[in-house]
């Protein structure tokens, strides 16, 4: 996709062309709104902007065959937008995009749609696990139902399945890792009880940005009512940056009864954390 035309979106609402623009995500209007081949008339323009904070308008000599789905990417000059939906007006459409990071826009700019994948791990933390004393059962559990969790909300997902010591030291570096490469889920099982050795939670909670309580607490109190063992989970979720994690006990059944309640909110959850209104 090449930018042969590109406009801006005054305070007004009027659309004054340019021949070269930037957004970025600090900005109050930082929505961009990409037409194929030709700009609609004044009155459909009008329409598709009504109902947004618009900043830029690109027009591209043509889209890609590829569909547009919420979360893709589109590139340029080394920096993303963020597929936000698809707009249909009569019988003009357009892709409503936000900025990932700041980006400029120039005519004759190249523009890639990337389709999204969202990048997963999940680590297993058990000392005999590691030394292979036992086959780890609760990390293979969780990427099982992970991934047909994506697959029936029509999503793509990279999951990444590691065993590790009950080591603070090992769980930190991976947390910094996947703050560096941008990782969308974190899952952790293992090390969530009160045993000398079990550091997850607290590793964890050093690390987070914000807690989300509610879907752990719950958690506890529907199975503890049959279970009063389950009561002594510690587990956490919360966000780092981009990244949502969530702590798991460490026996498979566990893990199913945690994801279960889990993938009730997980979906909702991605659209928030990365800004996207989808009420």
């Amino acid at each position: 996709m090449q930018i042969i035309s590109l406009y801006r979106i005054t305070s007004h609402k009027q659309v004054v062309e340019v021949d070269n623009a930037s957004s970025s995500p600090d900005k109050v209007s930082n929505q961009i709104i990409i037409f194929e081949n030709e700009l609609p008339d004044k009155l459909i323009v009008k329409k598709f902007i009504e109902g947004t904070s618009v900043g830029t308008i690109l027009v591209v000599d043509a889209f890609d065959k590829q569909p547009f789905n919420t979360f893709d990417l589109i590139s340029g000059a080394e920096a993303n937008l963020k597929v936000i939906k698809q707009l249909e007006v009569e019988v003009s459409s357009a892709v409503l995009c936000l900025p990932a990071d700041y980006l400029t826009f120039y005519l004759g700019q190249v523009l890639d749609h990337k389709a999204k994948v969202f990048n997963i791990k999940v680590i297993t933390l058990s000392d005999r696990a590691h030394r292979g004393v036992y086959s780890d059962k609760s990390g293979p559990k969780a990427t099982e139902l992970i991934t047909e969790y994506f697959k029936e909300i029509g999503k793509t997902a990279l999951v990444k399945n590691t065993i590790i010591p009950d080591s603070k030291e090992e769980l930190a570096a991976i947390i910094e890792e996947s703050r560096q490469e941008k990782t969308d889920i974190l899952i952790t099982t293992g090390g969530t009880g009160i045993n000398r050795r079990d550091i997850t939670v607290e590793t964890i909670q050093k690390h987070l940005d914000k807690e989300i309580p509610g879907i752990m607490e719950m958690i506890r109190v529907k199975y503890g009512a049959n279970n009063p063992k389950a009561l002594l989970s510690r587990a956490v979720a919360g966000t780092i940056k981009h990244t949502l994690i969530y702590t798991l006990p460490g026996s498979p059944k566990a893990v199913e009864e945690y994801l279960t309640e889990i993938f009730k909110t997980l979906d909702h959850l991605l659209y928030m954390i990365h800004g996207i209104d989808n009420h």
